[in-house]
């Protein structure tokens, strides 16, 4: 019984650990789409899903990236050669989910609406990353 609550105590450490890395990369490298997402508005309603999208793509990636979720590999955070991919991805995901969020929040008027979408949109599209960047790196062996 003891070994099962010190197993389960480390895996949510490790967890944890993964979670801080992920969200200093994610907010690190989706910064150019956070400088536009100041100037867009309603500055409420992007706000309020620009933060559930910044809370929930870390949250994603470190459940894919620890493998409690998933089994593709992914790429460590400091690793250089997906630096820029990964940094057009997590922009494309926060802005995207934000987007979502702030057009469902609007249209239906509903804030839960406004952090529900974009915390599901952002998981989503963060599971997709590996087989992405497979793609990509079949496309690039191709000669022309």
């Amino acid at each position: 019984m003891v070994r099962r609550v010190v197993r389960a105590i480390r895996r949510f450490d490790r967890f944890m650990d993964l979670t801080l890395f992920a969200g200093m990369e994610v907010s690190a490298l989706a910064v150019p789409t956070l400088w536009f997402l100041l100037f867009a508005r309603p500055s409420e309603a992007v706000a309020l899903s620009a933060l559930s999208a910044l809370c929930a793509t870390p949250l994603a990636v470190a459940a894919f990236r620890g493998g409690y979720v998933g089994g593709a590999r992914w790429p460590s955070p400091g690793h250089l050669g997906t630096l820029a991919g990964r940094s057009a991805y997590y922009s494309l995901v926060v802005g995207g989910g934000t987007y979502l969020g702030v057009a469902v929040n609007l249209y239906w008027g509903s804030f839960a609406l406004g952090v529900f979408v974009p915390a599901v949109a952002c998981a989503v599209a963060v599971s997709a990353l590996p087989r992405a960047f497979r793609a990509f790196a079949r496309l690039s062996r191709l000669s022309l």
